[in-house]
């Protein structure tokens, strides 16, 4: 599918980040793909000359829940357009005392605990792809520098458990992930990033802490009593995640990896 407007850049927005003002947009369109509609139109835009495809992971009303989002839609959506790479945005609790509110986590690993997502490939020509690294390092770098030089403070590389939500973990089921050393935990990474993996495109998320988990026995977890701290964080964090996309936008626009295309190309030499 070609596009008047072409981007090599995808933008994921996760919670807090459903619009973007700051784009200029170019064009809205609800792009039709073999495993139904998005989770919402596609906004075909700019920033600072930069083309971009932007969408809301959840919607632009946060209509999807967790294991309700279209994630192969969405995915296949951005890759018919012409995107290559891939940001994302997420929000995390963290599973270790040290990765304090307020953080970001750039995950290398994921561990998923979803069940009944349509996680599958193409079904007519499936692979069995390797997913040692799910995370584009290149893409994972490029957001270190560019939250470092927002201030903030920033864990290069963890892993991202993926509960099925959209409830969040019993205290047994937290500390399980903690003894595993995990560490932060969330509803949205997984089939997203695998999806983008088989796919070709280079991905990586800014996971946003705004809690401890359940388990970690800390004060700050996501319980009502909590809800006022939690939501200060959140809306500084979500602040600090726009204007490190931004940033980022600005420095991928000439940016090139291309792992997971050299990923599928070494499984089909094979």
């Amino acid at each position: 599918m070609s596009t008047e407007h072409p981007a090599p850049i995808g933008i994921i927005g996760g919670t807090g980040l459903e619009t973007f003002p700051e784009l200029t947009i170019l064009e809205s369109r609800l792009v039709k793909t073999p495993y139904g509609p998005p989770s919402e139109a596609l906004w075909f835009a700019e920033y600072q000359g930069v083309p971009i495809v932007f969408l809301p992971r959840h919607g632009m009303v946060h209509q999807h829940a967790p294991h309700r989002i279209p994630y192969k839609a969405n995915v296949f959506a951005l890759k018919a357009v012409g995107v290559k790479t891939i940001i994302s945005t997420c929000i995390v609790g963290s599973l270790k005392k040290k990765i304090a509110p307020g953080a970001f986590v750039l995950p290398d690993q994921f561990v998923h605990f979803t069940h009944g997502r349509d996680d599958g490939g193409d079904e007519r020509v499936f692979i069995h792809l390797p997913m040692a690294e799910p995370f584009c390092q290149a893409l994972r770098q490029e957001a270190r520098t560019a939250l470092l030089n927002e201030g903030a403070t920033v864990y290069g590389q963890g892993t991202i458990v993926v509960i099925q939500g959209p409830r969040f973990s019993t205290k047994a089921e937290s500390q399980f992930f903690i003894r595993n050393r995990w560490d932060v935990v969330n509803m949205t990474q997984y089939p997203e990033c695998y999806f983008a993996r088989e796919l070709g495109l280079c991905y990586a998320t800014i996971a946003s802490v705004t809690d401890w988990d359940v388990g970690v026995g800390k004060t700050l977890s996501m319980d009502p009593s909590n809800m006022d701290q939690v939501l200060a964080i959140f809306r500084r964090n979500v602040q600090v995640t726009r204007t490190t996309v931004l940033r980022l936008i600005e420095r991928l626009g000439s940016f090139r990896c291309g792992c997971a295309q050299h990923l599928i190309a070494e499984y089909y030499k094979q």
